[in-house]
């Protein structure tokens, strides 16, 4: 099938990447990758520099710009080296400290490359935020209680009347605060006087409590550490203090998912409203992760670790109108003599993006916060840099200039390593938006000269796709997914020549609404994102290019159905396509600024890389 494009145009939509393109610093060594737009501060992401990795390994488009398809090659190898979740990216440069722009603790700003903070110690109140968010996004850690009683040291009436435990509120006994630097980062800390009140008039100072949050520039992490301290005259029993967050419900992206960790497994509470009040678990807890609802890359999200899970009595919610707004972590605390202390600690790292369908993921990150280093602390799935790097294995052959063989071996190396941490056939299942690419990547790898594990692997994951569809035959959550679900249909049906691959190909199909770009029986958002238009072309193309082999018989209904839909996708994706003097801009939607992974989309969706797969990986199933 030939390119919808004159190179021409082609090369015009490769000025508009090219122009994105910018280089920042990754363990001490230079990197260049595209941002996300062109505007000052983009972060530099994973996903996008992924598509366009991809969209490079198409032998023709690297051979127009070389450099540029090595370049965002180099930087997803780069975020993906490693086993595990790969980082969303890195942050837009930012100076390599943590600075305090105001030391009123009244009043505080403090920043890091990832972070802004601000509040009001005097009340206990640290506002946080990813930097260049607005505060309507602020995570608030506040909201802290203390429960105690007394242990000798008073006689008579009075030190019986102070046996009964109390439950006091840590904020509103706020006593001292401050903001200093500390090494390399910023300390910020409020300390509270414990007084219990037996008897009208009479005050008896019990101890005091400090909280301490710790940032710094090394890594994105924020560390709290509690510090009780019992006062002179009576030691302290029956503690259990708190390390909570507040006012959740009233950010612009409270939580709607919460997962705790315990044992080693992760325990996801069911989708759905919050009761106003709950309990979430009860007893030792590893971790807990929390984030917002909507596209998993952008899931502002927080992920709590204590250093003493043994120490975490139960862990309490209470929400309003089903969304969550007071967290509470109660630990419990051995009894302290007279003027003891004890300390507990705990990690918190708020990101943006967790990894689809493993958003616990994230603990890994909180055991090694300097793995995130010159990062962005969010995550993002594996599936696209898992596409790109094994289509440029499959590609590597028919490149005008030979690929360097210690690279593509490390390219291969790197690949393998990510496809083993992939969940097993019993773990749980990736959603749409993962599993598509990972079958491509598969359907590539197995083309490339693969082992039979590989097409085993493709098989189960086709498998999970077919699953996944409804009655009516649509995949995933939309257009983007169900396109990218095509696509791996497509290309998996001449590898894997069963009958249910087929059908679940043609159903995919027909479930297309033929009066426009959207899926029968529902309604997506309007205009249709460029991402998604481009994504459904792709597999359409593919659908038509799999039809030309004439190794998969597909219906005349099916194939009629594509050509319609194929036709509006093309007519939807002219419209987003803006001329400049010497390039072609990509909006995102009917509105926006031209960014990366819109422009790579379309020129995957308008250019022919799935026919390339099909002839220079041909095999025999």
């Amino acid at each position: 099938m030939p390119d919808l494009l004159h190179f021409q145009e082609r090369d015009r939509l490769l000025a508009s990447l090219r122009r994105l393109l910018r280089q920042v610093s990754l363990d001490g060594q230079p990197l260049t990758g595209l941002a996300n737009h062109s505007a000052a501060g983009a972060p530099l992401l994973t996903r996008d520099n992924a598509l366009a990795a991809e969209l490079m390994a198409i032998p023709a488009v690297r051979a127009a710009d070389p450099a540029m398809a090595d370049a965002v090659l180099s930087f997803v190898t780069a975020m993906v080296e490693e086993g595990g979740a790969p980082s969303r990216g890195v942050p837009p440069p930012a100076p390599p400290r943590a600075e305090i722009l105001r030391a009123d603790p009244r009043d505080l700003r403090v920043v890091t490359p990832w972070h802004e903070f601000t509040g009001d110690l005097a009340h206990g109140v640290l506002r946080q935020r990813m930097r260049g968010d607005s505060r309507a996004r602020d995570v608030l850690h506040t909201g802290n209680m203390i429960r105690l009683r007394l242990q000798g040291g008073l006689p008579g009436l009075i030190g019986h009347l102070s046996l009964r435990a109390r439950t006091l509120d840590i904020e509103e006994a706020v006593t001292a605060q401050g903001v200093q630097p500390e090494g390399a980062g910023v300390l910020m800390w409020h300390e509270s006087t414990l007084v219990l009140r037996p008897v009208p008039g009479l005050r008896i100072a019990a101890g005091t409590i400090r909280y301490e949050y710790r940032a710094t520039a090394a890594d994105p992490v924020l560390r709290l550490t509690v510090t009780l301290r019992a006062g002179p005259r009576a030691g302290l029993t029956d503690l259990r203090l708190t390390t909570a967050l507040d006012a959740l419900s009233e950010g612009a992206a409270p939580p709607a998912y919460l997962s705790v960790g315990r044992s080693g497994t992760q325990s996801r509470r069911p989708a759905g409203p919050f009761a106003e009040e709950e309990v979430l678990s009860t007893g030792p807890t590893d971790s807990l992760h929390l984030w917002s609802a909507g596209p998993e890359d952008e899931a502002l999200a927080l992920h709590i670790r204590p250093r003493a899970g043994e120490a975490v009595f139960n862990l309490r919610l209470q929400s309003r109108g089903g969304v969550p707004h007071w967290l509470v972590l109660r630990h419990t605390l051995p009894d302290l003599p007279r003027s003891g202390t004890a300390t507990l600690r705990e990690d918190r790292l708020l990101a943006r993006g967790v990894v689809p369908g493993t958003p616990e993921a994230a603990l890994r990150l909180l055991r090694a916060p300097e793995a995130l280093a010159g990062r962005d602390p969010g995550q993002t799935g594996p599936g696209a840099p898992l596409a790109a790097m094994a289509s440029v294995l499959l590609n590597a052959p028919g490149f005008a200039q030979p690929f360097p063989r210690e690279r593509l071996a490390r390219l291969r190396e790197v690949l393998e390593r990510q496809l083993a941490a992939l969940p097993d056939e019993e773990g749980e299942v990736l959603p749409i938006s993962e599993l598509a690419p990972v079958a491509v990547a598969l359907d590539a790898v197995w083309r490339a000269g693969g082992s039979p594990r590989d097409r085993r692997r493709l098989r189960q994951v086709l498998g999970q796709i077919t699953a996944a569809a409804s009655a009516d035959g649509v995949i995933g959550t939309g257009l983007a997914e169900h396109g990218s679900a095509m696509l791996a249909l497509a290309r998996g049906a001449s590898l894997i020549p069963e009958p249910w691959v087929a059908e679940a190909l043609g159903r995919a199909v027909l479930a297309l609404d033929p009066a426009g770009p959207s899926l029968l029986g529902l309604e997506g958002a309007q205009p249709v994102p460029t991402r998604a238009l481009a994504a459904l072309l792709r597999g359409l193309r593919a659908v038509e290019v799999l039809a030309g082999t004439g190794r998969v018989a597909l219906e005349a209904e099916v194939l009629a159905r594509a050509v319609v839909a194929r036709d509006a996708c093309l007519q939807g994706l002219a419209g987003r396509l803006r001329s400049q003097e010497d390039r072609l801009d990509v909006l995102p939607g009917g509105v926006g600024e031209p960014d990366a992974a819109s422009t790579a989309a379309l020129l995957l969706g308008v250019l022919s890389p799935d026919e390339v797969a099909f002839s220079a990986g041909d095999v025999a199933a």
